[in-house]
């Protein structure tokens, strides 16, 4: 029997001493052969092989490979070897004072395994003392290499009901899910704006901890993920310098005569922080491209109009940037492939549905205070329900929610303007039955029966 508690580090987390040792475990066991892997899935490995052949393992450990890329390999080596046998899932119940970590109780047995038990505790101490947990059986069959999604299969009477040729997933229908920009310094690219007048922009810099003039050009607003929310985007009075420009569809960095010469006083602005960009990762910036950012990704998304999600959110959080106005982080972009026949608005309105907040909610990982993570490799597979365009019911309820989300944006964007406090709450009634609509229009459309409705509203 082997019992314990492995130590829980990402491999970029170890010395540059250690990186023999990281390479060491790639060559020596299949679980690290993904990526950016977290030591402990070596842990189990090497547990595994030590067990005799009617041995068992139990191990304290972040749940996080059930979900992440880099649990894949073992995720496939435990499903192969059928050797799952239990699961205590502590979701975002904390184990450990002092510090947040996401944890189960993982047992392995070297008998094969038909069934799981999977133990979901919502109250850590009310399980500690009497036992109080949520418990199911999963067939080992219907776990793969793929995610483990343990809450899938607990309502897998619901969502069976969405695999069929009537739904698609999200992944299929997008582009694009992108993550947000990386400046690789913030406070430098990110600024506070003052005011405007023509192209000329008084922002507050952070890193110089003044006030800046700098030009209009080669600023975009700028989100983190708070201030995306349901069919809304909140105020932000930051602005983002991304000194790139668009030619034939690609992204370069401006050349910096072109730059000097264009905007002199964006370029002086960064000047005067160049020490700092050019050190970054210990000298990587020094040269010519100073002033680039060290991860140019998605820079060329973020003039596209495209669906907004923040990545750690309490509840579907969708919103539509629909001219392309904001760059974001703490985030994902969507956008969709052109030929898709459904309308933005109506997916915005499925994603924000109860639905399919509760069947992500099934597949994503917990945090603290009842957060989900809103990840790529979650909200794709989000069933959208598509429509049948010569089925005059549906296509009534297709066009109902359509309506029904146009609302919702302009009650928004109505309760954003100076409203006396009588008037806005007036327009979060008006907002909340809205929503309750869209929600009855989407049970119908996704069949839901009376009992399965109760389980999405968690009644």
């Amino acid at each position: 029997m082997v019992i314990g508690n492995p130590p829980y580090i990402r491999i970029q987390a170890l010395k540059e001493w250690a990186s023999l040792e990281v390479e060491f475990y790639k060559k020596q066991y299949i679980s690290a052969s993904q990526g950016n892997y977290d030591i402990y899935v070596v842990f189990v490995e090497k547990g595994l092989n030590l067990l005799k052949k009617d041995g068992h393992l139990g191990f304290i450990l972040p749940h996080k490979f059930f979900n992440a890329q880099y649990g894949e390999s073992l995720r496939r080596l435990i499903y192969e070897g059928k050797f799952l046998e239990k699961i205590v899932h502590f979701g975002d119940q904390q184990v450990f004072p002092k510090v947040s970590t996401y944890t189960c109780l993982c047992f392995l047995s070297k008998t094969k395994q038909s069934e799981v038990s999977f133990i979901q505790v919502k109250d850590l101490l009310k399980w500690v003392i009497n036992g109080n947990a949520e418990e199911m059986l999963v067939i080992n069959k219907s776990l793969t290499s793929e995610s483990w999604d343990f809450g899938k299969s607990r309502n897998s009477v619901l969502f069976d009901k969405f695999n069929n040729d009537k739904f698609i997933s999200l992944s299929h229908l997008k582009t694009n899910i992108s993550q947000g920009i990386r400046t690789s310094a913030n406070e430098i690219y990110v600024v506070d704006f003052i005011s405007q007048e023509n192209n000329l922009l008084q922002v507050y810099s952070k890193a110089l901890n003044k006030i800046v003039t700098i030009e209009s050009n080669l600023t975009s607003l700028f989100l983190q993920g708070k201030e995306i929310k349901p069919y809304q985007i909140l105020y932000s009075s930051k602005l983002l310098i991304i000194p790139y420009e668009l030619t034939n569809g690609n992204v370069h960095l401006i050349n910096e005569d072109k730059f000097r010469n264009n905007y002199p006083l964006t370029f002086d602005y960064l000047m005067q922080n160049k020490q700092f960009l050019e050190n970054r990762e210990k000298g990587k910036m020094l040269g010519l491209d100073w002033y680039a950012y060290i991860y140019p990704k998605n820079i060329q998304l973020m003039k596209k109009s495209k669906i907004l999600v923040p990545d750690i959110a309490n509840r579907a959080s969708f919103a539509w940037d629909e001219k392309g106005d904001y760059a974001f982080t703490s985030g994902y972009g969507i956008i969709l492939k052109n030929n898709v026949q459904e309308s933005i608005k109506y997916i915005l309105g499925l994603l924000n549905s109860k639905v399919l907040d509760f069947y992500l909610k099934n597949i994503s990982t917990t945090i603290r205070g009842g957060f989900f993570r809103y990840f790529t490799q979650f909200i794709g597979q989000l069933p959208i329900r598509l429509i049948d365009f010569s089925n005059s019911q549906e296509k009534n309820i297709y066009n109902q929610i359509i309506q029904l989300v146009e609302q919702m944006l302009y009650l928004h964007q109505q309760l954003k303007k100076g409203q006396s406090p009588p008037a806005k709450k007036r327009i979060q009634q008006q907002i909340k039955a809205t929503d309750r609509q869209i929600n009855q229009l989407v049970y119908e459309l996704y069949g839901l029966t009376d009992e399965e409705i109760l389980i999405v509203e968690g009644a």
